[in-house]
């Protein structure tokens, strides 16, 4: 290839473009990271097949009966809150139209404010987007029993009024069911790439499963299973979700709240709210104390809310668990997988000088990618970092800034630890 001229993150760009002629791809994982963006590039042309060791999509985090599409907006410009604003402004627009085909309900989303500080922050936010009504605005106490359905006791609260929830299996399902993507059962336990044939090898425990030219790894913390993908620093975090019945005052909750956790209006008169933050618990057995964990948390969010929902009894609560996958910043982790060996060389003297102007562009495992680390806002992130790897793999330009797509890099990792000296 010709020469390139360095920039100032030269690992950002593909040192070895290695070019598509069949345009064959297979996604490892039916989650929501797996399934939008398995929509997103058949949708530009490419012959897709999603692999999953269960027989049907969303079976673990995306297996929840409600997901929200969750704003955390802030008054500062970091990279947290920028991507998030900018994921929660694509998904409202990419969930429109399963909204309207009746799967969830945008009914918007009211986050009361934790604490003092959230108060002064909510303050700023108001300011800071006063002018974008239609996405965010601050309601006042007097209006707030008037928009949501109950007595709130906040005095002020943040209304989105395009976002909402939805049911992240049917989603999923729908994802592959509209666009024709078949989904095979396989327990994929290692990638190789053979050079000769330019495609990757996908294998189980005792044989191979497919052979394919592009990869996405897609599975969660399962990622850190294969070879390619093992450094990332992902942390699998147990969550527990609750359904409660609702009350006759409780009924007439309109919209989801937030706060410590949050609460979905009632569906088939159930609310259901949450989660836990289980750190290393590895069990999906339900437990009655993450339930009084998650009805405590909407007691803390707001006396009101915990006035309508009464004392429900723990023989009247079910619910499910699973595990959420997230990252050391929080950030989401979607692109092309660096060739960890090579990187590290390259940039060796990031060790000596985290300053040191770089020239070297990036080294990267051919025609594979990862998509993963969403956290607790699977439903938010997964259809932006969908868009921009599809993006990236059809050779257009990304919806987002070269400073945003950096900050869900694989490969940001290997540049701060080099510069902090810890590899």
């Amino acid at each position: 290839m010709s020469k390139q001229q360095p920039t100032a993150t030269p690992w950002f760009e593909t040192a070895n473009p290695i070019p598509r002629s069949r345009k064959t791809v297979t996604v490892i994982g039916a989650g929501i990271s797996g399934c939008t963006v398995a929509a997103a590039l058949k949708k530009r042309g490419f012959d897709v097949t999603v692999v999953d060791r269960h027989n049907h999509a969303g079976a673990e985090a995306s297996g929840n009966p409600e997901g929200i599409v969750y704003p955390k907006l802030s008054p500062r410009d970091d990279l947290l809150p920028r991507v998030n604003l900018a994921a929660i402004q694509f998904a409202s627009d990419y969930y429109q139209p399963f909204w309207d085909s009746g799967l969830g309900r945008q009914c918007g989303v009211l986050v009361v404010p934790e604490n003092d500080k959230a108060r002064s922050d909510f303050k700023l936010i108001s300011q800071r987007y006063a002018d974008q009504t239609e996405m965010v605005e601050t309601i006042a106490h007097d209006h707030l029993e008037e928009l949501s359905g109950v007595p709130l006791q906040a005095e002020s609260a943040l209304y989105f009024p395009k976002l909402g929830w939805l049911p992240p299996q049917l989603v999923c399902e729908q994802l592959l069911k509209l666009n024709d993507i078949p989904l095979i059962q396989a327990d994929i336990q290692g990638l190789e790439y053979a050079q000769d044939q330019a495609n990757w090898q996908l294998r189980d425990a005792k044989q191979l499963v497919i052979e394919t030219e592009t990869v996405i790894i897609a599975s969660a913390f399962d990622c850190k299973q294969f070879s390619q993908t093992a450094y990332l620093p992902l942390r699998k975090i147990r969550g527990q979700i609750t359904q409660l019945p609702c009350t006759v005052e409780s009924s007439k909750m309109k919209m989801v709240i937030c706060g410590e956790c949050y609460i979905t209006p009632a569906e088939n008169s159930l609310h259901g709210c949450g989660a836990t933050y289980n750190k290393d618990l590895f069990t999906t057995e339900l437990r009655d104390i993450d339930h009084q964990t998650n009805l405590a948390q909407i007691a803390a969010t707001d006396a009101g809310l915990a006035a309508v929902l009464g004392q429900p009894s723990n023989e009247s609560l079910t619910g499910r668990a699973n595990f959420r996958c997230t990252t050391s910043d929080y950030l989401p982790i979607a692109g092309p997988v660096p060739n960890r060996a090579a990187m590290l060389e390259d940039y060796a003297a990031l060790r000596r000088d985290a300053k040191m102007p770089m020239t070297s562009l990036g080294a990267y495992l051919p025609n594979l990618y990862v998509n993963c680390g969403m956290g607790s806002r699977g439903l938010s992130y997964a259809p932006l970092t969908a868009e921009l790897l599809a993006a990236e793999i059809a050779s257009e330009t990304p919806v987002l800034s070269k400073e945003l797509c950096q900050a869900m890099h694989p490969a940001r990792f290997l540049i701060r630890d080099l510069k902090r000296n810890r590899i």
